[in-house]
């Protein structure tokens, strides 16, 4: 498991986990050879199902941001949620880079979120894998609990994590239900949440509601600034937002 998911990852899950995970990769291998259309993202360099875990290590992880699932194109997808692989900056992307500049003064042009990845904020779609022909309701099944055992992890660590939490499918996944926010707050994860930075709708000024509670819209949440402050005061480095470095890191001019 090693070579798909890295050391770290690899090192924390019982045998049962693993090989649900394992599974679940092989099944799509096996899948790959027998339809017409592809899936993505594709195994690669820089991309990969479980490309997320590989470049953000277990023990690193210091922040987690919840998306859906990858870019319907291969030129996109390479398994780090709201990241473009070709560097691309969608609609929602743009609007989370504009809150950010308001929120911090950070700007950026670059979709590519490696910069991130590479600081310990593991960005993860609740489904790992995008098909053509399967509705976003059957690709969620196969999904889910992959995605929830990884997540399980990181909430067992006993370490500080920020979870952001954008629009109202992540805000109402059961592992992240609303009621218990303080109870995860005394272990020190502290979960933010806002509506979508989507156009859709205009969510990203749109408050929205939660069971009982309403959320605050995306744009103004501010949520960038907060996590660091939370990541400061807890002894961590914060994150850089800057996401116009090249693969060594070195900021593109």
């Amino acid at each position: 498991m090693e070579d798909i998911i890295g050391a770290g990852w690899a090192e924390i899950f019982n045998s049962d986990e693993a090989k649900i995970l394992k599974d679940k990769w092989d099944e799509i291998q096996k899948r790959r050879g027998g339809i017409e259309d592809e899936i993505l993202p594709l195994e690669g360099e820089n991309s990969g199902i479980y490309h997320a875990l590989k470049v953000t290590d277990f023990n690193d992880v210091k922040v987690l941001i919840i998306g859906q699932d990858p870019y319907p194109n291969r030129d996109d997808a390479h398994g780090l949620a709201f990241s473009k692989k070709s560097g691309g900056v969608p609609a929602s992307l743009k609007n989370i880079f504009l809150e950010i500049e308001n929120n911090t003064g950070v700007k950026n042009t670059s979709g590519n979120l490696i910069p991130w990845a590479k600081q310990g904020v593991l960005l993860l779609n609740r489904v790992l894998s995008f098909e053509k022909n399967l509705s976003l309701a059957k690709r969620l099944r196969f999904w889910e609990e992959t995605v929830d055992i990884i997540i399980q992890k990181l909430l067992d660590r006993g370490k500080p994590l920020v979870v952001m939490l954008w629009g109202g499918p992540a805000n109402s996944m059961e592992i992240f239900h609303i009621s218990k926010d303080e109870e995860y707050k005394k272990k020190n994860i502290y979960i933010l949440r806002s509506s979508h930075p989507s156009n859709m709708g205009n969510a990203k000024n749109t408050r929205i509601m939660v069971e009982d509670k309403e959320i605050d819209a995306f744009m103004g949440c501010g949520h960038f600034s907060k996590c660091n402050e939370i990541l400061q005061n807890a002894g961590l480095e914060p994150i850089d937002w800057q996401t116009d470095y090249n693969m060594q890191g070195r900021l593109l001019l």
